[in-house]
């Protein structure tokens, strides 16, 4: 019997997804081992962030009681595999447990995409992240085995890149006449927020931005339906940008112009999923 843990930031969405899903995955052939989940942030006794639980349910997963707790050295000496949802955790892994038994998933898929911490997010970006968990999980399924009966993989490096985020962004005067006005009020104060960085009064900025974010968004959800994901991507944004007065710097400057500029036009899930990788860059 193995111990395969689940590794997330809080442990209250991501890591506790994806033991749900890979304990799914592995019942009919492993139906013994032990699936768990823990954070790297320290969210202990928190539960399952609601959208979480839904997305869940969505995935015809059923969500069990939950705690969240840290992931302790005890439970990392223990564990066959401790199993990191992201790059970002894994590097974590890395520094704390340099010779312990992890790996990360994205780098077992062989994928360049990352599934993010979509905290605060709407239910239509969970409901991505998890389609795309579930799928990491998938096509790495026979490596996670492999490693857990003492295989010794071949390491595998996968460029961590953007994908989607990187189209080139319509400019200003590039917009027509037939625009709606929520998103030429968003696209003025985008490129006009970047133009004077210096001389901008961040609280009112910010307040103005997400105004116009769910202006459009609304706009969308009305006129274009469930299948353009353009609000959850704005829903996205809306979540890093915030509510302070703190100045935005350059590079959270830059994914704002790449967002807004990318909104002009209907988002499919692969195009959420690329936009998402541009916003996990918001705190670098």
């Amino acid at each position: 019997m193995a111990l395969i843990v689940v590794v997330g930031g809080a442990d209250t969405g991501r890591a506790p997804m994806g033991a749900v899903l890979l304990r799914r995955l592995l019942l009919e052939t492993h139906p013994t081992w032990q699936i768990e989940s823990a954070g790297v942030l320290g969210h202990d006794g928190d539960t399952w962030q609601p959208e979480a639980r839904m997305a869940l349910e969505h995935l015809s997963a059923t969500p069990p009681a939950h705690t969240a707790r840290s992931l302790s050295p005890a439970l990392a000496m223990q564990a066959d595999l401790l199993l990191a949802v992201d790059r970002g955790v894994g590097r974590a892994l890395e520094l704390q447990y340099p010779d312990g038994r992890w790996q990360v998933l994205p780098d077992l898929a062989e994928s360049a995409r990352e599934v993010l911490d979509p905290f605060r997010m709407t239910l239509d970006a969970w409901l991505i992240y998890g389609r795309e968990l579930e799928h990491q999980l998938k096509v790495s399924l026979a490596k996670v085995i492999a490693y857990c009966q003492g295989e010794t993989l071949t390491p595998t490096v996968v460029a961590s890149k953007v994908e989607a985020a990187s189209q080139p962004v319509a400019s200003l005067v590039e917009l027509g006449s037939e625009v709606h006005p929520a998103y030429r009020r968003l696209h003025i104060l985008a490129f006009g927020i970047a133009g004077i960085p210096e001389v901008v009064d961040w609280g009112k900025a910010r307040s103005s931005l997400r105004e116009a974010m769910q202006s459009f968004a609304n706009h969308i959800a009305a006129s274009a339906g469930p299948s353009d994901f353009r609000p959850a991507a704005l829903a996205m944004l809306g979540g890093v940008l915030g509510a302070g007065s703190d100045p935005l710097n350059s590079n959270q400057l830059t994914i704002l112009r790449e967002i807004v500029g990318r909104v002009a036009q209907t988002l499919d899930p692969q195009d959420l999923a690329g936009l998402a990788g541009a916003i996990g860059r918001w705190q670098s």
